[in-house]
């Protein structure tokens, strides 16, 4: 997705700026991790110019949204910072940007190292690669999140910026927000059940809410988890809360429609692309 290319693309801003490579045309500050600045101001070059531009984005912890990703990507290109291989950084540089990937290794690059030591140069170009692939029912397309806490993580890198922790459960209702083994069945053209599995609690009235309203359909959210007596359903359609019971108890997968095989053949091509799309969507935890 877009939006986690704009992330990569930042870290590698941020690393460039950590390193000295890039730097803001002006005196600037930033008291969240002042060293990003450290290294003074740089003559006005295209590339310090949109570091700088980024830099304010960065402060204002702008929202990743379309308008946001767009100008990421140009200040990214403007800056040049892509081109730059890893065995043409200067050593401080790379001594500098391999400490910061270590410390941040898990919420940047989604792994748990099992070792003390990392493939630096391989992290440094993988920042560059488009992502291929979402994350399962992936919230943080629904609703975006923010730069600044993206790169923050979970870790706290920056002082007094809200973690990714802290923000996904005020705003997803869950820490890791993406769906886990998730399913879906559809009985009728104009109906879908979506089943997912989330750590602990379900997602967010706020984000179901946003699904009904961006796809103005209906959505009746069951969820339901044993452990913490928590069950219940809640409905929104086009965005508009319209009923709810914080008592229900989930009626269960079995009572839910079964899907069907469609056989279509090759010449039905054309109709079935101009087939109409779903409507409703109806998902349940």
């Amino acid at each position: 997705p877009r939006y986690r290319h704009a992330i990569q693309q930042s870290i590698q801003l941020f690393l460039a700026g950590c390193a000295g490579l890039v730097k803001p045309t002006r005196t600037t500050q930033y008291p969240p991790y002042p060293a990003l600045v450290r290294h003074g101001t740089g003559l006005s070059s295209p590339a310090n110019q949109a570091f700088e531009q980024w830099l304010g984005l960065l402060v204002k912890n702008a929202v990743l949204d379309g308008e946001t990703i767009k100008t990421i990507e140009r200040l990214y290109h403007q800056s040049c910072i892509g081109a730059v291989r890893w065995g043409n950084l200067p050593d401080n540089a790379r001594e500098i940007i391999t400490t910061l990937m270590s410390r941040q290794y898990s919420d940047w690059f989604g792994l748990a190292g099992l070792s003390e030591h990392i493939d630096a140069e391989a992290c440094w170009s993988w920042l560059s690669d488009y992502p291929e692939q979402a994350q399962p029912c992936d919230m943080l397309m629904v609703i975006p999140s923010r730069l600044a806490t993206e790169l923050n993580g979970s870790g706290g890198l920056l002082q007094g910026i809200s973690t990714t922790t802290s923000l996904y459960s005020r705003i997803y209702g869950v820490e890791w927000p993406s769906g886990n083994n998730v399913r879906h069945a559809r009985d009728e053209m104009s109906s879908l059940v979506l089943l997912i599995d989330t750590p602990w609690y379900p997602p967010s009235g706020e984000l179901v809410g946003e699904i009904s309203k961006v796809f103005d359909c209906e959505v009746r959210h069951w969820y339901s988890e044993p452990v913490h007596g928590i069950q219940g359903y809640n409905c929104y359609d086009g965005g508009e809360h319209t009923d709810s019971d914080l008592q229900a108890e989930w009626p269960g997968r079995e009572t839910l429609p079964q899907p069907r095989l469609y056989l279509v053949e090759e010449c039905a091509e054309e109709q079935t692309k101009a087939a109409p799309l779903p409507v409703p969507l109806v998902s349940a935890q």
